[in-house]
């Protein structure tokens, strides 16, 4: 990521615990451009009207792949898996292209050319399912558009390390995509660094335990929470960066009884969390759906009623 502050920095990953510099991720990205490989991926995208797409041969298409790993490389926060319910697997690959940009860009670009790829010790090689899956098919299901590298990258990772529910890329595939935290947790510790978790999928995990979380050099953290947490909450506009409190855009919509009663979402915390005075609000940044959302506001029986815990990976 650039060194100058954004609009949006809020001190996360501005720390010097990043093992390999942004300029030797961009000569594997340009050396993956002008490579001739054909790659296994299924990814083109005739998909003409809304949703029109500029691959639709494979020069093109990679291009177009190389074009989005570069400006992930920029900012890894614009990672998105939009439709997709792969938020753990997002979570961890935004973690991951920040820290290690190398090894996110080698990732990445292998497993277009060849189907399979690492993740430190851990391999990724997903079925013909997902690899010869059409894009353009699970594309014209989906509301927001993921792109053609964030949609790789995530399915792979799902699909590969799944026993029992196949994922296919589809985004209305839910159970299948679920990431449980102990497989983030390992996930992250694939990447080198150390993780504990301290989330689960049944009982929250109170006030005190998210006031203790400290995130900062050499720490990242990911909350396992229901998404109806932020169903009354405010946050900065993150589109321009307006700090004034007093123009603030809503988060999240309230979800049906059922949904309710379980965790359904990871985000990157990118702060402490703060109470307020009064106990009624809590106050936090994170990063989650391609953005970062500074000093989100979340009145405090949300937060309890929706926090499941978290992980916590440091760097060694």
């Amino acid at each position: 990521m650039s060194t100058t502050p954004g609009p949006l920095d809020v001190g996360y990953f501005t720390d010097a615990q990043t093992p390999s510099p942004q300029d030797a991720a961009k000569k594997i990205i340009d050396a993956f451009r002008s490579s001739t490989a054909t790659s296994p991926w299924n990814l083109l995208d005739p998909v003409t009207g809304p949703k029109a797409g500029p691959a639709t041969d494979a020069a093109t298409l990679r291009k177009t792949v190389a074009d989005r790993l570069s400006a992930l490389i920029d900012n890894p926060f614009m990672m998105q898996q939009d439709s997709l319910n792969l938020c753990g697997a997002a979570a961890m690959m935004c973690i991951w292209a920040t820290r290690n940009p190398e090894g996110f860009a080698t990732y990445a670009t292998q497993l277009f050319d060849t189907g399979k790829a690492s993740i430190g010790n851990l391999t990724v090689a997903p079925g013909s399912s997902v690899t010869g899956q059409s894009y353009a098919d699970m594309k014209a299901r989906m509301g927001v558009v993921c792109p053609q590298a964030d949609w790789m990258i995530f399915s792979a990772l799902r699909n590969s390390t799944n026993l029992f529910l196949p994922f296919v890329g589809d985004p209305k595939q839910d159970a299948s995509a679920l990431t449980r935290p102990d497989e983030l947790a390992a996930w992250l510790q694939a990447t080198g660094e150390s993780a504990d978790n301290q989330a689960n999928w049944l009982i929250t995990k109170g006030i005190q335990h998210a006031t203790g979380l400290t995130p900062g050099a050499g720490t990242d953290i990911v909350l396992l929470i229901n998404a109806s947490m932020f169903r009354a909450a405010k946050s900065d506009t993150p589109e321009t960066g307006n700090l004034d409190p007093y123009k603030c855009t809503s988060l999240g919509d309230d979800n049906d009884w059922i949904s309710n009663q379980f965790p359904s979402h990871y985000i990157i915390l990118l702060s402490p969390i703060v109470p307020s005075t009064d106990n009624s609000t809590v106050q936090f940044s994170f990063w989650s759906w391609g953005t970062t959302f500074p000093n989100a506001v979340v009145p405090q029986a949300d937060f309890t009623a929706f926090y499941y815990g978290a992980i916590i990976a440091k760097m060694p």
